[in-house]
């Protein structure tokens, strides 16, 4: 039994000092303090009204809106809900699934990695203007970077083709109050958070493993 509570006493201690060499190490680098100890949501910063962030796991953050338009060109709610990575091993990542409940809408968008861009159109759902057509509404991604500069902009937006032309609700009077909207969008620093997290887990995968070994 003592030997077994040496050995605790033991782990503890270089588990104290893995943290003391962390923070060490961090300060030598030169980090910059505002990285530190802050969560994936207050890194993602102010959200659009109607959405919320929580993170559900150690290395994802969730962020879900229900969003409704009461427009006169678009009268309708949406639902949103981003399921981000920024820390996966084979390149940050997100899943989308968006949603709407009077035309039993929901559309998965799986794996949106770094380096892609998309324009999704959403079956069944447009923006009616008048004199001009109806406008597809897309689900906009975009997804560049690295950890430390990870640019994200997810969003709802409505564009035609008019005379080999597209024409989006940006460049539309009165529409163009109301889309595109963004639900992220901006450059976002994750390597300091991801750095941390993943050597937490790793840490406490080796004194599993470590205690295992002893039994």
């Amino acid at each position: 039994m003592r030997s077994f509570i040496s050995v605790l006493i033991l782990l503890l201690s270089v588990c104290n000092a893995r943290l003391s060499e962390k923070k060490s190490t961090k300060t030598k680098l030169g980090f910059p303090k505002y990285h530190q100890n802050r969560t994936f949501c207050e890194i993602l910063g102010d959200l659009p009204e109607h959405c919320e962030c929580h993170e559900p796991g150690t290395l994802h953050v969730v962020v879900e809106c229900l969003k409704p338009f009461n427009s006169t060109y678009f009268n309708d709610t949406i639902g949103m809900k981003i399921d981000m990575n920024p820390c996966d091993p084979d390149g940050s990542s997100m899943s989308i699934d968006v949603t709407e409940m009077d035309h039993n809408i929901d559309l998965p968008i799986n794996q949106i990695r770094a380096g892609e861009e998309k324009n999704l159109p959403i079956p069944g759902l447009s923006v009616h203007v008048p004199g001009i057509m109806n406008l597809g509404l897309d689900v906009v991604v975009l997804m560049s970077g690295n950890l430390d500069e990870l640019t994200c902009k997810v969003g709802l937006n409505a564009c035609a083709g008019v005379h080999n032309h597209q024409i989006c609700a940006s460049a539309i009077p009165g529409l163009n109050t109301v889309l595109p909207w963004w639900v992220l969008s901006g450059t976002y620093s994750f390597g300091d958070i991801c750095e941390s997290n993943t050597t937490r887990v790793d840490a406490g995968l080796n004194d599993i493993n470590i205690l295992t070994a002893i039994e």
